[in-house]
């Protein structure tokens, strides 16, 4: 059931306040999507409070929950063409270019407001003790989740890229064990793929990160690294994720005590061997 179909479902047990609150979220599904519990609350005037009881309400866990019930149907009704028409309309005679970069430096400018240092330090301390890392990603996710590993790899860590999170991946699920790290890259919609793999790495004691834009069906994980890869309806990159996985791995080299920089100078020295010169 949608989000507009529960508040129908359920107008007789609705108050004057609640009425009020889902006006606001309502009015710019897109923009109200993504509105914190007390922005949303103090445009429609009400408490704080109102937010997460109306949440409840309405079947949610909590008010985040219930927003990110409201980011599935925008998404649901942009299609890929939907954004890139909408892209192009706002930049008619004006720079393509110049509007890439304005949403490029808009996303990135929000992202320390939603990631903070302590979460990067958590996420990278998983990784740092890890024995072996998986990285799942799956459609434009994959090919961050190459990068990443290529990266991680050259800073010292056994990592390797889950390329079809699908039966194929059992093959590199049968090595994994308490210990290990799974890290999902999950991006627009939900992946039950790699929700699968990480209650399973759950299961056997592997730690788990979940790096998204997004509320997602994956389990909760031990570290979670949720950031806006732009504004709802509209061509997204992975300028933001991207910047996460590199904090990341500047994270481990300022805090696993050589490991990574003496690999990193391992990976020159067979570099210089490779293109002729002496090490």
């Amino acid at each position: 059931m949608s989000l507009t179909e529960l508040i129908a479902a359920r107008r007789d047990e609705l108050t004057e306040a609640d009425r009020r609150l889902i006006e606001v979220l309502l009015a710019d599904r897109a923009a109200g999507s993504f509105l914190p519990a007390h922005k949303v609350a103090g445009q429609a005037g009400v408490h704080p409070s109102t937010a997460g009881r109306l949440a409840r309400k309405l079947g949610f866990a909590s008010y985040r929950d219930m927003r990110g019930a409201l980011q599935d149907a925008v998404v649901a009704d942009l299609d890929a063409s939907v954004r890139v028409k909408r892209r192009l309309s706002r930049v008619r005679g004006t720079s393509l270019l110049g509007s890439v970069i304005d949403g490029e430096i808009r996303a990135l400018n929000t992202l320390a407001a939603q990631v903070s240092d302590a979460d990067i330090i958590t996420a990278a301390g998983l990784l740092r003790d890890a024995g072996r890392i998986l990285v799942v990603g799956e459609g434009h996710a994959s090919s961050l989740a190459d990068l990443f590993v290529r990266r991680l790899v050259r800073s010292g860590y056994r990592a390797a890229v889950v390329a079809h999170a699908d039966w194929q991946a059992a093959d590199q699920l049968l090595g994994l064990a308490a210990g290990d790290v799974v890290v999902a890259l999950v991006f627009r919609h939900e992946s039950p793929a790699a929700a699968r793999i990480i209650a399973y790495a759950q299961g056997i004691g592997a730690g788990t990160l979940l790096i998204t834009d997004r509320r997602t069906g994956v389990p909760a994980c031990d570290a979670q690294l949720v950031a806006d890869r732009g504004e709802q309806g509209e061509f997204h990159s992975l300028t933001v994720p991207m910047a996460i996985c590199n904090t990341l791995i500047l994270e481990l080299s300022r805090t696993d005590r050589g490991r990574s920089l003496k690999t990193l100078a391992k990976v020159e020295t067979l570099q210089r061997m490779f293109r002729g010169k002496p090490g």
